[in-house]
């Protein structure tokens, strides 16, 4: 009868925590994500390119933005600012939110928020170029600040970086790794969030597909979280480990993003898009290329996936 017992209250425990999880994860909706993106791959943004009034205007909001959620700062500010080849002021904006009980282990969610900006007088809006990881971002800082008032709080302490100068070889990243305050050794994986909207180039025949690399860079323990993450009935997406099938290609893909300056560190990575397609790097890279309805699938994903690791 006492077996009986806790088994019951453990059922129960467990159906409490998933209801709360589910509340949590509720936080991120379309109209945030929309919102969000049509800020940042608006013209006045002039294309969002390191340097420039258009990218500051970007990142005053997006520093805003961790203030309404909460979000501590990094190092005792939301901007870190250096000069890319002494002449381009570049500018990640960094936030933080702590465990809910003491712990010096940490994880990193990024996304670059800089683009190619105007050339020729034609504006590169970059609406999934990355304004899509950036709003899937703040969704997922906005979640977990919520769920460390509530109580609810992660058990490592999370950094989001918005980062800028990934189209300056990285240099936002580089810079970031090279000044960490923290072991390096104490960040379990660095997440990052790159060209995450579209549904234009399926690996397979469904639309609500994820691509993620860089799983077995995990403890061989956590290798298994996505695809646990993904099995429940609420996503089920297409997720694949590779890029579009080929050892090549996901060799490069893992060698060419800012979660490169971290893997170059000896830090674990997952690497989330929704792959290349005919508007990548082109004037027709704006919102109505995104899928919000799939964006939105794979934001509330990423987060489980997340708060599992």
């Amino acid at each position: 009868m006492k077996k009986i017992i806790i088994c019951i209250l453990m059922l129960l425990a467990c159906n409490v925590y998933a209801q709360r999880l589910t509340y949590h994860e509720n936080i991120a909706t379309e109209d945030k994500l929309k919102s969000v993106l049509s800020y940042l791959s608006d013209d006045y943004a002039e294309g969002r390119a390191s340097g420039t009034k258009g990218k500051q205007y970007v990142e005053r909001y997006l520093v805003e933005k961790f203030k309404e959620f909460g979000l501590k700062p990094y190092k005792w500010n939301y901007t870190q600012s250096f000069n890319f080849n002494d002449s381009i002021a570049v500018r990640n904006v960094v936030g933080i939110v702590t465990a809910q009980k003491f712990t010096d282990e940490y994880i990193v969610v990024c996304a670059h928020y800089d683009h190619l900006g105007t050339i020729r007088g034609n504006v590169y809006n970059g609406a999934d170029d990355n304004a899509s990881g950036v709003a899937a971002l703040l969704e997922i800082a906005e979640i977990f600040a919520q769920m460390r008032k509530d109580g609810n709080g992660p058990s490592k302490n999370i950094i989001f970086a918005a980062l800028d100068g990934k189209e300056l070889s990285l240099a936002g990243s580089e810079y970031f790794v090279n000044t960490l305050s923290i072991p390096k050794s104490k960040i379990s994986c660095a997440v990052n969030l790159d060209i995450l909207g579209t549904t234009l180039v399926p690996p397979g025949r469904r639309k609500d597909y994820l691509i993620v690399l860089g799983n077995n860079t995990l403890p061989e323990s956590k290798r298994e979280i996505v695809e646990h993450c993904n099995r429940l009935p609420r996503f089920m997406m297409d997720v694949r480990f590779d890029f579009y099938g080929s050892r090549d290609f996901t060799k490069l893909m893992l060698s060419n993003g800012d979660h490169t300056s971290f893997s170059k560190m000896g830090i674990p990575v997952l690497f989330f898009t929704s792959g290349f397609h005919e508007y990548t790097y082109k004037t027709t890279d704006d919102m109505e290329i995104i899928d919000f309805d799939v964006l939105l699938k794979r934001t509330r994903l990423i987060f489980n996936i997340i708060n599992r690791l």
